[in-house]
């Protein structure tokens, strides 16, 4: 869990990067715009003893402004995600009493002032977190730790689970953790498909903004390319001319040189790994990742399972649903209590049934099988959102009642395996042969 004081040095830095990349920004625009293309282009001082390059300048504006207005948008639209829709899930009833026990940071302050110095360490244990609001930025209520907060997983055809069934636990939020989702230390909340904290926004970049992110060091790894060549090429002809250099062109191969490599590095990587349908958090261990499943087990097959004579027996681990909401030990089961258990055997409307199954080391279920695919799942089906932002990714959206997230063909052959889904027919032997002959 991150201390006070990380949370206050994270909180501190989320408000001075934006002022430092816009100042960097504005620097190199001006560096750009007038003491080389209007002075040194378009307008020659007489020092420079050159004639007029209108062209050049011209088209050497068209194109940093060109570059400049999506770095902006991008970078304002990914603040925005990262400040005030981070993709928090919200936290458990637990965490929240604990934290409103907690003293506010303007009454600590009060007592700080009157304590002595060696009363300092003892009421720093108790400093408040530093967001404003327990919920602040949460997406959605707090699921209860019954049948009721359940109800958000198993009424889903397939989620992410323990080898016991139920789905993860944050001790620390004290809450259930949806499918993808991470506990994140710098803000001590668990995040949505969680891709990392990243501190040139002051936050952490998930399924909400990964999209944002992508469009912004894209953006601005060309406009980075544009700002160094420029530079670097009028600084080389300027020195060769005159044996002197222009100190604003200096400092713009420096900033571009710097960040353009950094820019450049994230957006292979995100790429990369976006065509992988993998967060950065879950790119540490893919290649021995193993992913739990609860997999709904089809009504047809359970009317074979609780039949006697059946001679169908599962090849796997089942947990049923609903379960029996957890109560306080001292207090008696409550009559909502005896309907929620009902027995695994007795057929019920509202019964879950699902299958326990594992996938192999390294198999991620969430590739959809094409890196296209899989990058349509965060930049979207058309060419606007790719280059426009302007909607979110579309695995942000958890409407589907198949599961949080698209699933792939990981998940399609463990059903198959399982017997919870016929496996296609082969095809006929002219066509197999045809398709022996294409290869061919």
């Amino acid at each position: 869990m991150a201390t006070a004081a990380q949370k206050r040095v994270n909180l501190a830095v989320s408000r001075v990067i934006p002022p430092v990349l816009l100042g960097a920004v504005v620097y190199a625009s001006y560096a750009v715009t007038k003491p080389l293309c209007i002075d040194y282009l378009i307008h020659p001082q007489p020092s420079y003893n050159r004639s007029p390059r209108v062209g050049a300048g011209a088209a050497i504006l068209v194109l940093h402004y060109v570059l400049l207005i999506p770095v902006i948008t991008t970078y304002a639209r990914l603040l925005y995600y990262v400040t005030w829709k981070p993709g928090y899930l919200p936290l458990g009833a637990e965490r929240v009493q604990e934290e409103a026990s907690k003293p506010s940071s303007k009454r600590h302050r009060r007592k700080r002032t009157m304590k002595k110095a060696g009363d300092a360490e003892k009421e720093a244990r108790r400093q408040s977190d530093p967001e404003h609001g327990l919920d602040q930025n949460a997406g959605g209520k707090a699921f209860q730790l019954d049948s009721e907060g359940l109800e958000r997983f198993y009424t889903k055809d397939v989620f992410v689970c323990q080898e016991d069934g139920r789905p993860p636990y944050c001790s620390s939020c004290c809450q259930f953790k949806t499918d993808r989702a991470h506990h994140c230390r710098e803000v001590d909340r668990c995040v949505r498909k969680m891709d990392h904290f990243c501190p040139w926004v002051g936050g952490v970049v998930s399924e909400t903004s990964l999209k944002f992110f992508i469009q912004f060091v894209v953006y601005t790894s060309f406009y980075c390319i544009l700002v160094f060549i420029a530079s670097v090429y009028f600084t080389a002809e300027l020195r060769h001319n005159t044996g002197s250099v222009n100190p604003y062109w200096c400092v713009c191969i420096g900033l571009g040189g710097f960040f353009g490599l950094f820019t450049c590095g994230m957006t292979l990587s995100s790429l990369q790994l976006a065509s992988l349908n993998l967060s950065t958090i879950e790119n540490l261990n893919r290649g021995s990742a193993i992913w739990t499943l609860a997999v709904r087990v089809p009504e047809h097959l359970l009317e074979r399972l609780w039949v006697s004579e059946s001679p169908w027996a599962p090849p796997f681990r089942m947990v049923s649903y609903p379960a029996k909401p957890l109560s306080p030990p001292s207090s008696p089961p409550s009559s909502q209590t005896q309907i929620d258990a009902q027995p695994a055997e007795e057929s019920t409307p509202d019964r879950h049934v699902f299958a326990i199954l594992q996938t192999l080391p390294g198999e991620n279920p969430f590739d959809l099988g094409s890196a296209w695919k899989n990058l349509r799942q965060v930049m979207g089906d058309s060419v606007a959102e790719w280059l426009l932002p302007l909607k979110q990714s579309p695995c942000a959206d958890h409407t589907s009642l198949e599961s949080a997230y698209a699933l792939g063909p990981v998940v399609t052959r463990l059903k198959q395996e399982a017997g919870l889904e016929a496996a296609p027919p082969p095809p006929p032997p002219a066509e197999r042969c045809e398709a022996r002959n294409h290869r061919r």
